[in-house]
């Protein structure tokens, strides 16, 4: 469960609270992530992904989180140059900790090689650059849904995974039916950086340990 998915939730904080706290040992689980598919998991590791807004692994913003919650604003994101033979690159960014039987996509995105970085909000509805297209998330909107994490369930982590492509996305790519297939045809190198965020059982944020 994700409270972002599940809008009628959102005006009955104590469901919310006894959700997050009761389904606290569930997770959907890294082997859901789209880069641990027998295919792409061994596609090199080459793509230095990177984010000036949080090192891997570390806490996220509030302005990150997602609505409601934080201001849902994308996180700025940097990497190095793609292979010779690239012509794009995707962005997929999933939570493997929601208490769902698969990770939850909160950004699916692609653009052209001649984009190595992406400002802080750039993955936003209405902001995003020429040449780049913000396809439907898992919680069936355009572009970037932030962190929203049932409260009291624990850390969840939101993995940034880019892949480097020989050829542009198709229209319609989505990661419940197309995108797997199509990665492992045209995906020729990878990289990763992870976020992380956590609420209280109050639904307050945690900070991170000093």
């Amino acid at each position: 469960m994700n409270a972002a998915a599940t809008p009628s939730l959102r005006h009955h904080p104590w469901l919310l609270r006894w959700a997050g706290l009761l389904t606290r040992g569930r997770h959907a689980g890294d082997a859901s992530l789209a880069s641990s598919d027998d295919v792409l998991a061994k596609l090199p590791v080459t793509l230095a992904l990177r984010s000036p807004d949080f090192a891997h692994g570390a806490a996220m913003a509030l302005r990150h989180a997602g609505e409601g919650v934080g201001d849902n604003r994308s996180p700025a994101l940097a990497w190095n140059a793609l292979p010779p033979q690239a012509t794009h690159w995707l962005l997929l960014c999933e939570d493997p900790d929601v208490p769902m039987a698969r990770a939850i996509t909160h950004l699916l995105a692609w653009g052209p090689r001649s984009l190595d970085a992406l400002p802080e909000g750039a993955l936003n509805i209405g902001h995003a650059p020429a040449g780049v297209t913000l396809a439907p998330n898992g919680l069936g909107r355009d572009g970037y849904d932030g962190p929203r994490p049932l409260p009291g369930h624990g850390p969840h982590r939101y993995v940034f995974q880019l892949y480097a492509l020989d050829t542009a996305p198709p229209a319609g790519l989505s990661r419940d039916t197309t995108l797997l297939p199509w990665l492992r045809v045209h995906a020729l190198a990878r990289g990763r950086v992870d976020g992380t965020y956590r609420r209280d059982w109050r639904g307050r944020p945690i900070a991170p340990s000093p």
